[in-house]
């Protein structure tokens, strides 16, 4: 059974996306920004319905140029990006947190390293960084086209109005999906979360591409392209999840109950226990709360990768976070999270 998180301040990918664009158009009044402001409640709506409707995002950290220029890109912490170059070329990359360099096999050091072709790398990691995110200096000194974007292996949908016989797929791509159009994953439409999985695909675009005509217009809570980590912690045996619906409840003159739905779906209380040893500790206290900072930033959590149909839960923890450790190094902890209500329906 295998936990899949992303958890914290730009663990969505479109929050630092050069352009987030929909086909067909969005609509003014529901616009793009709230696929990924973190906030259910506030949905993302396409202006008209037509088939095959998508959402495709520029991952790139700035407008890829050539010649001398030196950027700053704020990047999480263990984050795993892509530094690209058309050719040969003269860069140095630099985490102002930890004052290291990129080397040119894609590691660490406090030498400066000259890069001179694309490089895959990984940010140092959170224990390293002391912080959840980092500024990463690029200085270019000669050479043609540089950019810098993030890695992604999923896209998770939560909250929406699609048909469960449209057809849903991750597709990135190169070129903005001229001739580069490459099918990562699929997935099955589910209330009222899904997500497709894939391996980790470094290309500069990736794209929510359904196949289908939706019955009413397209609408979507949170849209989120991410990358989701594999836990080295397992869950315990207790794992809890309550429904709430969020409703108004009225009685009658001779005791009738009346219930009024407020929301299209009901959200969902989750409870975990945890029993680990010291390196899953600070996993999840680093990863998954201080990343959150208490509910501050959302949490993308997968309970289990093993099902037919995993639960996708997108949600904030509670303020308080503890953890209990005995005289045999063993820790347990619980982790409780809430999600907030869907949008109802729109006409």
């Amino acid at each position: 059974m295998a936990l899949l998180y992303a958890a914290g301040q730009y663990a969505n990918l479109l929050e630092r996306a050069l352009s987030v664009t929909l086909s067909p158009a969005v609509d003014a009044l529901f616009p793009a920004t709230n696929l990924y402001d973190g906030r259910p409640s506030r949905a993302c709506r396409h202006g008209s319905n037509a088939a095959n409707p998508t959402i495709t995002a520029d991952l790139s950290a700035f407008t890829p140029a050539s010649g001398a220029a030196t950027y700053y890109v704020t990047a999480r912490a263990g984050e795993r990006r892509r530094l690209n170059s058309s050719s040969t070329t003269s860069i140095t990359l630099q985490n102002l947190s930890t004052g290291f360099y990129l080397q040119p096999g894609g590691t660490w050091s406090s030498g400066v390293g000259t890069l001179t072709a694309s490089v895959d790398y990984q940010v140092e990691s959170y224990t390293l960084c002391q912080a959840a995110t980092v500024i990463l200096k690029i200085v270019v000194t000669t050479g043609t086209t540089v950019g810098d974007w993030p890695a992604c292996n999923a896209i998770v949908v939560w909250g929406h109005n699609l048909d469960p016989r449209m057809g849903v797929a991750m597709r990135t791509s190169t070129d903005n999906f001229g001739g580069s159009n490459v099918l990562e994953a699929t997935g099955a439409v589910r209330q009222p979360s899904f997500m497709m999985l894939g391996n980790t695909s470094y290309n500069r675009y990736v794209r929510l591409a359904l196949t289908g005509t939706n019955q009413a217009t397209p609408w979507y809570a949170e849209v989120m392209p991410c990358h989701l980590e594999t836990a080295v912690t397992t869950l315990g045996v207790d794992h809890e999840i309550t429904y709430e619906e969020a409703q108004i409840r009225s009685g009658g003159l001779y005791g009738e109950s009346y219930v009024y739905p407020l929301a299209a779906w009901p959200r969902r209380l989750c409870k975990w226990r945890f029993n680990m040893g010291s390196t899953r500790e600070r996993e999840i206290r680093e990863e998954v709360v201080l990343r959150s900072r208490g509910g501050a930033y959302p949490l993308l959590l997968v309970p289990t990768s093993t099902d037919a149909t995993p639960p996708v839960l997108f949600g904030r923890l509670d303020a308080k976070w503890s953890t209990t450790r005995n005289f045999a190094d063993v820790w347990s902890t619980d982790l409780t999270m809430s999600e907030g209500f869907a949008p109802t329906p729109l006409a």
